[in-house]
């Protein structure tokens, strides 16, 4: 698949992944998760940039798995390593030295969800909302899950995965899921504030924190821990 569904560009510092399937609300197929691990990994590479946002296109964060397309018969030739590849990625994402900040705009469910609670910082907006919504659908949520337990309490982790109910953007800051919460109108531009200021910050002195605060929370591989999960 030729098709960019990723966009990937540097400025001022600040790195940008850009889910670009605005049609199918950025929802996740495996070409796309195949151009976001390669463009985090560009990035991490560059130089240029000092910090990764990721945000969807045109107002959508992510909607999760590509439903339609997951189910398709013939089944498409992406679908047998698409697990192994969402992990990957994950797991890129963990061990980026660059601070990681997400821009989310309208709602994150399902994998989205996951994407979000990826990112070391999270703008969003009083409308916006997460919902790790697997368990409504009979299924575990191995990335939403793993990304809780290593970021959250137990508790906050319950209510999000075992509840499972839409979560918006005040509740999502008082229970310190994100970083900020503003207008729906200004979380591009706040979170690109936010990326500046981190652009601007010592490069190493960043990359050094982050990479002891990863390893005093991390509680352990974080692949064992997905598959842990996986495997229950």
């Amino acid at each position: 698949m030729s098709e960019e569904l990723v966009l990937v560009s540097v400025n001022d510092g600040i790195g940008e992944l850009v889910l670009n399937r605005p049609q199918k609300r950025n929802s996740l197929i495996g070409p796309l998760v195949d151009q976001l691990d390669a463009g985090l990994r560009k990035l991490i590479d560059d130089d240029a940039c000092h910090v990764v946002l990721i945000r969807g296109a045109q107002g959508y964060f992510c909607a999760g798995l590509d439903l339609k397309a997951f189910a398709e018969e013939p089944a498409p030739a992406w679908r047998a390593d698409f697990q192994d590849s969402w992990t990957n990625f994950h797991n890129d994402v963990f061990n980026c030295p660059k601070p990681v900040l997400g821009a989310m705009e309208s709602f994150a469910i399902a994998g989205g969800s996951a994407l979000a609670l990826a990112c070391d910082f999270l703008v969003v907006g009083k409308e916006s909302f997460m919902q790790v919504s697997e368990v409504e659908m009979g299924r575990m949520a191995p990335m939403n899950l793993a990304w809780l337990s290593i970021r959250f309490s137990h508790t906050l982790a319950m209510r999000m995965a075992v509840i499972g109910q839409k979560t918006y953007g005040e509740d999502l800051l008082r229970l310190g899921i994100a970083t900020d919460c503003v207008d729906n109108s200004e979380i591009l531009s706040t979170t690109r504030a936010l990326g500046r200021r981190l652009a601007d910050f010592d490069t190493g002195a960043v990359q050094a924190l982050k990479a002891s605060l990863r390893r005093a929370s991390s509680m352990g591989d974080f692949l064992q821990r997905v598959e842990r999960i996986k495997d229950n």
